[in-house]
């Protein structure tokens, strides 16, 4: 069964006690007003949470477990904002983008500057395969915007949205491919290769992208002067790629508006505001577009989701 939940209330650190008594957390701090939601559940033997917060820092001292006691291991999928995750004395910075992995059986601190959104796949480390690394490997930030980590971050992804219309055995059996994904995102990293610098640069583009997405001017005139470059060479980074820039602006923004459909903290604001805020001024469109994207209207989908 998945479960969702919303902060609701008066300062921050009601809220904090709300966030706390839900995730077991031993401390959170919200730096901001915005209120925090999850959606989430258990899939089989694994754990999908999809949290979006404000500005924030959660501090884990105790040691955490999956369900069952077994140690485990917490991949997190950085999907809007950035966030510093410290572990065993090491910290590394996680953009919009990238994953990296927590050992659960240590101690860790997050810290986000500002609103973030992470989806988290907690894995028993008997799931994992047998090679044993050091905290250094796991928090390494990867990208997973193409290759197997790009598979195993849609499908776990689709599988916490929709996964409330699934049977428990549906669940279980979504759980034992998401952990052979995992298995094949592992065994398929290429961390000692050399960089790619394309792909750097068509990180930082996306990062762009992903810091305007509410500006309806954003195109890719305004992104090639950020870069002190041409449209053409900011065109030539996604050559290849499932998507043109201006193609991924408007994918960006339609995942931003579906997110933000189904997140409890924004429940009262309508769906045509929600479209104005990531840069939809015609809701008509908006809607024609969403269909097309997703196979139903917007309406539609939120009610779906509230039902389940």
């Amino acid at each position: 069964m998945l479960h969702r939940f919303a902060t609701h209330a008066m300062n921050r650190t009601e809220r904090s006690r709300q966030w706390c008594a839900l995730t077991r957390a031993d401390h959170v701090e919200f730096a901001d007003d915005r209120e925090a939601s999850l959606r989430g559940g258990d899939f089989g033997q694994l754990r999908l949470c999809l949290v979006s917060m404000g500005s924030h820092r959660v501090v884990q001292t105790r040691p955490a477990e999956a369900s069952g006691g077994a140690p485990a291991l917490k991949f997190l999928f950085q999907e809007e904002g950035n966030a510093t995750v410290r572990q065993g004395g090491l910290e590394n910075r996680i953009q919009a983008g990238q994953w990296c992995a927590i050992r659960k059986d240590i101690g860790y601190e997050i810290d986000a500057p500002g609103p973030s959104r992470q989806l988290s796949l907690t894995v028993p480390c008997e799931l994992v395969p047998a090679q044993r690394r050091g905290i250094q490997w796991w928090r390494r930030p990867r990208g997973y915007l193409r290759g197997a980590a790009q598979i195993l971050h849609a499908s776990a992804s689709a599988s916490v949205l929709s996964g409330g219309s699934l049977s428990q055995k549906n669940c279980e059996q979504l759980g034992g491919q998401l952990a052979q994904m995992v298995e094949m995102t592992l065994c398929s990293d290429t961390q000692d290769s050399f960089p790619d610098l394309r792909e750097e640069r068509r990180r930082a583009v996306l990062e762009f992208i992903d810091d305007r997405l509410a500006e309806s001017g954003l195109d890719v005139g305004q992104i090639a002067h950020e870069f002190g470059c041409s449209s053409r060479t900011i065109h030539k980074l996604f050559e290849g790629e499932a998507h043109t820039v201006g193609r991924a602006i408007w994918e960006r923004r339609l995942e931003r508006c579906r997110h933000d459909m189904i997140d409890p903290s924004l429940a009262s604001r309508s769906i045509t505001q929600i479209a104005h805020h990531w840069g939809f001024s015609d809701s008509q469109h908006f809607s024609r577009a969403f269909k097309a994207r997703f196979g139903i209207t917007p309406r539609e989908y939120r009610t779906l989701y509230i039902l389940n």
